[in-house]
C-alpha cells in the first residue's frame, strides 16, 4: 500500500471514487462528479486540511480526509470523509488506511479525533473496533427548514 497526502491535483481522481462509493449501500447517496468534486475541493482548501489517498499499485482504493482544529486542551481532528472503493471493502484495507492516518495524526500532536457517520451497524462497529465510542455528552440533531 502506498499513501499520498491529498492536494488539489487529486480532486478529479478522488471525485470518481467518491461518487462510486457513496452512491452505493449503505449510503445510497446521489452524488455527481461535479458535486463530489465541489465538496472535496471545499474540504481540501479548508485551513489545516489533511488527508491521505491509498494506492494499490496505480489504483486509488481509499481515502481519508478532514481538518485539524484548535481546542482549549490541544489539537483535535474533525474526520469528514473516509471511504474504501466498493470492491475493496472487507479486505482489511480500511484498517490499514486508518492505522496509517492515526499514526500520522499523532506525529502532528493531534490528541483527539471526532467524526460523524451514518447510523449503520457495520460502520459503527468499524469505528468501535478502532477505539471510538459514543459520547453521552454530545448528540447530533437535525432539522429540515
Amino acid at each position: 500500500m502506498r499513501f499520498e497526502e491529498i492536494d488539489e491535483t487529486k480532486i478529479d481522481e478522488l471525485a470518481q471514487m467518491y461518487v462510486e462509493t457513496f452512491n452505493a449501500p449503505p449510503w445510497n447517496d446521489k452524488w455527481t462528479i461535479e458535486t463530489a468534486a465541489k465538496r472535496i475541493n471545499q474540504m481540501v482548501n479548508c485551513e489545516d486540511s489533511y488527508g491521505l489517498l491509498a494506492y494499490d499499485g496505480a489504483e486509488l482504493c481509499g481515502m481519508i480526509l478532514g481538518s485539524e482544529e484548535q481546542f482549549y486542551d490541544g489539537k483535535m481532528f474533525n474526520l469528514k470523509e473516509f471511504c474504501v472503493r466498493n470492491e475493496r471493502r472487507k479486505q482489511g484495507l480500511g484498517t490499514e488506511i486508518y492505522s496509517e492516518f492515526e499514526k500520522r495524526l499523532k506525529e502532528k500532536h493531534i490528541n483527539k479525533i471526532f467524526l460523524l457517520t451514518l447510523k449503520d451497524e457495520g460502520l459503527e462497529t468499524f469505528y468501535v473496533k478502532r477505539g471510538f465510542y459514543n459520547n453521552s455528552k454530545m448528540i447530533m440533531m437535525e432539522k429540515v427548514i
